[in-house]
């Protein structure tokens, strides 16, 4: 019993196994924040102001909101990115950008609205917390514990990490709680728990 109370216990140190779908799921809602620039987090961000907008359009035509040049969105949804955070602990990930305007926007200004790229719907925070539960449950079991209660295993989280390798604004997702951000809309998932779109 004692040594499977110290594997167990060896096995909520580190959670760095779930990290690669909570990215994955991570990034599929930024990308849907900026698609809908910001109304997939609950709220649609504010139009430009006529002269900065007339400006953008003349130099950046059609070019949506906080996607002048691309680069913010791609640091914020693209794990390769140059300008991107992506930095799994043993208890916590990191996820964001190095862009120094991207706090600017997140936050806002005296002179501008904030336009926040990073919101964690319920749905996001839910399904966060059912991966962890799944992780738990699995350690446990392998530590020869009985387990139920939150229904079968998927998998889910251990078929996305075994396909991987191993101030910026950035988001901090800790092993037991997603603190500080909301959102209202549900969201469809896959086969995996991974989001693929807004529930009718």
């Amino acid at each position: 019993m004692d040594r499977g109370i110290a594997r167990f216990a060896d096995g909520i140190a580190d959670y760095r196994p779930i990290w690669p779908v909570i990215e994955d799921d991570y990034y599929a809602q930024v990308k849907d924040q900026f698609k809908t620039e910001g109304e997939e987090g609950g709220e649609k961000w504010a139009a430009l102001s006529p002269e900065y907008a007339g400006w953008k359009q003349k130099h950046f035509p059609d070019k949506p909101i906080l996607q002048r040049t691309g680069d913010l969105m791609d640091s914020l949804t693209n794990p390769n990115s140059p300008n991107g955070v992506r930095r799994e602990e043993r208890k916590t990930l990191t996820l964001g950008s190095t862009l120094p305007y991207a706090l600017f926007h997140q936050v806002g200004t005296e002179n501008m609205p904030a336009r926040p790229e990073i919101v964690f719907p319920e749905a996001f925070k839910r399904m966060a917390m059912h991966h962890v539960q799944q992780y738990l449950v699995q350690i446990a079991s392998q530590c020869g514990f009985r387990v139920g209660g939150i229904g079968p295993l998927n998998g889910g989280w251990a078929q996305t990490a075994a396909g991987r390798g191993k101030g910026p604004l950035h988001a901090h997702v800790p092993g037991s709680q997603n603190a500080g951000f909301h959102g209202t809309h549900e969201r469809e998932r896959d086969s995996h728990g991974r989001y693929v779109g807004r529930k009718k």
